[in-house]
């Protein structure tokens, strides 16, 4: 599906077409502007930006602090390193980074680091590279990482011991096993976190979406050979929407057959009936009815399902760095800045705050603030005593003591002490921040 320029402005979303400069060619009545939460998608020669609710401040600043941490920790040499930058990629998409035209990479480089991510995440997998043509992509570890996903997805599904990663012309990714039965397989996800169970293949989606690629799920590649891919050859809007006239579907993207429910060329489910409906009634206006917005303008009605916003994608991070754990190779002192910044956005986003016995406290709290530079304090007999790697963080990035209140710890910041991590913290109405 490609959408004439002149039907952007029907659309139910504040969206905006750019040209090739950024340009902005025309826009919905939505539309205010780029913003923090912006995501953008490629329509060929121009790109459609969608502004959604962004992250809050506390939110937007912890993300970006562990994203940048990690980062940092990418640049250690050798496979660790390699590893680390897999993540560190990943994790920028899946928090809605905007591809940059910089981050480019050869084919050779997405196997390196395909490489390093599939025996890291693997026990005794062999891998085999075919040698690759001499192409540049983008987002090469981000491409890499959903390679990772086919590998392990086709161990522990398949029990594969060996894999191999070839590109075929267009191009396309492809990671193969073997298999006395290939045949294709549904893959049940969704473009939504709280829609789908699982993180690996939402994050293969994630990134063809990014890429305006294709992602196939697992079919015959050969008389005794199973694969996967992504395939970069045909760039096409991946943002789920769909033209409906009389409640059925006469246009739509690949992203709307996948995720809305209602294919090309049927009829709509009786919520989505009843969105049309209602969007007919009050032509011209924007209604929702729950991940779905439309807006009727003549005889259709277009109705989309918008990204995600910035709470779901934080919270996609986390779900992110979970699944990954087995790539954070970090040495000290940014293993520690990674896990208490976890810590910190999963509390943000409404976790529960770590508490652990004292015997953790008195062990963990000062190896933690040796590796981060500060003196470790004093021993205290609180009843609930915080994450020690958090508390020593916090020590060494804000500074000022722990205190008692209550039952509890909790750190007095310096006098006058600013700053964006500070503003991100929940303190008490004696500007304490709370640790637990």
């Amino acid at each position: 599906m490609r959408l004439d320029s002149g039907e952007v402005g029907q659309l139910p979303i504040p969206v905006a077409l750019v040209d090739g400069d950024g340009r902005e060619v025309t826009a919905s009545r939505e539309w205010e502007g780029p913003a923090p939460g912006t995501v953008s998608f490629h329509t060929g020669y121009a790109q459609l930006l969608v502004a959604v609710d962004a992250a809050s401040h506390q939110l937007d600043v912890l993300m970006r602090r562990l994203l940048d941490e990690l980062a940092v920790a990418a640049r250690q040499p050798g496979a660790d390193g390699l590893r680390v930058a897999l993540l560190a990629a990943g994790l920028r998409l899946v928090a809605g980074r905007p591809v940059l035209d910089s981050d480019r990479g050869g084919a050779d480089q997405v196997f390196q680091l395909a490489h390093a991510g599939i025996t890291a995440r693997t026990q005794g997998v062999r891998v085999v590279a075919l040698p690759p043509p001499r192409i540049e992509v983008p987002a090469p570890a981000a491409l890499a990482l959903a390679m990772v996903q086919f590998a392990v997805n086709a161990n522990n599904h398949e029990g594969a011991q060996r894999v191999v990663l070839r590109v075929s012309p267009g191009p396309s990714f492809f990671v193969e096993w073997p298999s006395m039965n290939p045949q294709g397989v549904h893959v049940e996800t969704h473009r939504q976190q709280s829609q789908r169970p699982r993180w690996g293949w939402g994050y293969v989606q994630m990134v063809a979406d990014a890429l305006g690629a294709a992602a196939l799920p697992p079919g015959p590649t050969g008389p005794n050979s199973q694969g996967a891919c992504v395939g970069l050859g045909s760039i096409r809007l991946t943002l789920p929407l769909a033209c409906v006239e009389g409640g059925v579907v006469v246009r739509s993207t690949e992203a709307w057959d996948q995720d809305g429910g209602a294919p090309f060329g049927s009829r709509l489910p009786s919520h989505l009936a009843g969105l049309e409906a209602t969007a007919r009634a009050r032509s011209g206006g924007v209604v929702t009815a729950g991940l779905f917005r439309a807006r009727a303008s003549a005889d259709r009605t277009w109705i989309c399902m918008p990204p995600q916003n910035g709470v779901d994608r934080a919270r996609d991070v986390l779900r992110g760095l979970v699944h990954e754990r087995a790539l954070v190779r970090a040495p000290e002192p940014h293993a520690t800045r990674v896990y208490a910044l976890a810590g910190l956005l999963g509390r943000g986003l409404g976790d529960p705050a770590a508490a652990v016995p004292p015997s953790v406290w008195h062990e963990v709290l000062p190896q933690a603030c040796a590796v981060l530079g500060v003196t470790a304090p004093m021993a205290f007999d609180s009843l609930i005593l915080p994450d020690p790697r958090v508390a020593a963080f916090l020590l060494a990035e804000i500074g000022g003591r722990l205190v008692g209140a209550g039952d509890e710890l909790r750190l007095e910041p310096p006098a006058g002490a600013r700053g964006e991590l500070l503003s991100a913290l929940p303190r008490d109405e004696n500007g304490l921040v709370r640790l637990s």
